[in-house]
């Protein structure tokens, strides 16, 4: 393993422990890139699922003057050793793969932010959509 590899696994091992109990996994959907671009078309191969370990967390928000506003914002921590999360992704928070049902609550994700200092991958910060 190169440093940058290391480095980020030392990441995803620090998320593994501050997840108390164990890490907290979670799940990214992805739709296919044959899905079709209306809901009427069917067909495709079905959406992807990729587990990821996180930490919850929430971001109080400020106006433009540093005032709390009284919103808050779910973001997650998610390692950077495994799939990169993208815009276009949904999430299930705290549910393994094996635990995905059909009714199965999938949080659309607002806006990713890549830590990377010197162009190194460490962690992503995952912004979920209200």
């Amino acid at each position: 393993m190169s440093n940058d590899t290391d480095i980020a696994a030392e990441v995803l091992a620090g998320l593994e422990e501050a997840g108390g109990n164990g890490p907290m996994i979670c799940t990214l959907q992805r739709s296919a890139a044959d899905e079709p671009t209306d809901p009427w078309s069917g067909g495709g191969s079905g959406p992807t699922h990729h587990e990821v370990t996180a930490v919850q967390t929430q971001k109080h928000i400020r106006d433009a003057s540093g005032t709390l506003v009284g919103e808050t914002k779910t973001v997650l921590l998610v390692d950077a050793t495994g799939v990169s999360p993208l815009k276009s992704d949904y999430v299930a928070v705290n549910l393994r793969i094996a635990d995905v049902m059909s009714d199965t609550r999938f949080h659309e994700i607002a806006d990713v932010e890549t830590v990377a200092p010197a162009g190194v991958a460490l962690m992503h910060k995952v912004t979920l959509a209200d």
